[in-house]
């Protein structure tokens, strides 16, 4: 009778938890940001990551579930845009649907993301069955080939390698398809984030056009206005005006268009 109480009370829980991921996902469709989801095997070094990306603090345990809730921090990407980057419980072998469904709650941040980074421990022998291992729970949650495209696979801890071993791995991410080509990096020392980054904000500019704008010199309050709401790619002073380079998501671009002139025209 008592575990059958302890069972009533965890899955209320796990539905008030599932109740709050919605509220949470609601508000964040009201802002412009987009989700970066880290997922792998657990101990494969996501939540070192997320620390570096982040500058947080969370937890970094060689256990498995050390991380139960995803942690959501603000993510800068390199031309001063930001994501939502999400740190999510580790997999590990052979994780029977149950548990999958025990852990919907906390996995849902990978099916709302817009990017999935697949951590790798490189410097496991058994790192090829990890990779399939985790692939297996994203095909249970959903996942398919037609998603392939959200997924960057990351070969963390190359710092374990010597320059005959990273020579080695770089050989062999060379000869994957352009679009699956893993990044190779080291979450303790930082080694190879800076790639990472900018392919993370390539694959989500994906999604959003580029437009040329002329805006007045002395429109302080515009110039602040683009930088909150898209990302500023590069800004000219010419004759009193400001040509600029902004990147914005296809839904936001009349938004933009209404309130600046696209370079070019004129004024009517």
């Amino acid at each position: 009778r008592m575990i059958g109480e302890r069972i009533v009370r965890i899955e209320s829980d796990l539905r008030k938890v599932q109740a709050t991921r919605r509220l949470h996902r609601a508000g964040r469709q009201r802002v412009p940001y987009r989700i970066v989801a880290l997922v792998g095997y657990t101990n494969a070094g996501k939540s070192t990551l997320f620390n570096r990306l982040t500058r947080a603090d969370v937890q970094a345990a060689d256990m498995l579930f050390a991380t139960l809730d995803p942690t959501l921090r603000a993510l800068t990407l390199p031309h001063g845009s930001k994501a939502m980057l999400s740190d999510t419980v580790g997999f590990i072998s052979d994780l029977p649907t149950m548990l999958v469904a025990a852990f919907r709650a906390t996995l849902e941040e990978v099916l709302e993301a817009d990017i999935i980074v697949h951590v790798r421990d490189i410097s496991q022998p058994d790192t090829e069955a990890q990779k399939q291992d985790v692939e297996s729970v994203l095909q249970q949650l959903g996942f398919d080939e037609q998603d392939e495209d959200r997924i960057i696979e990351v070969w963390n801890k190359i710092d374990r390698f010597d320059e005959a071993g990273r020579e080695q791995l770089r050989n062999i991410a060379l000869r994957q398809p352009r679009e699956r080509k893993p990044f190779m990096v080291s979450a303790v020392t930082g080694e190879g984030l800076d790639a990472l980054l900018l392919a993370i904000e390539e694959r989500l500019g994906a999604a959003k056009n580029t437009l040329p704008l002329s805006i007045d010199a002395a429109d302080g309050a515009g110039m602040s206005w683009l930088h909150r709401h898209t990302e500023v790619l590069d800004k000219q002073l010419d004759e009193g005006r400001y040509a600029v380079t902004v990147r914005v998501d296809k839904d936001r671009q009349d938004m933009v268009t209404r309130r600046f002139r696209p370079s070019g025209e004129t004024a009517s």
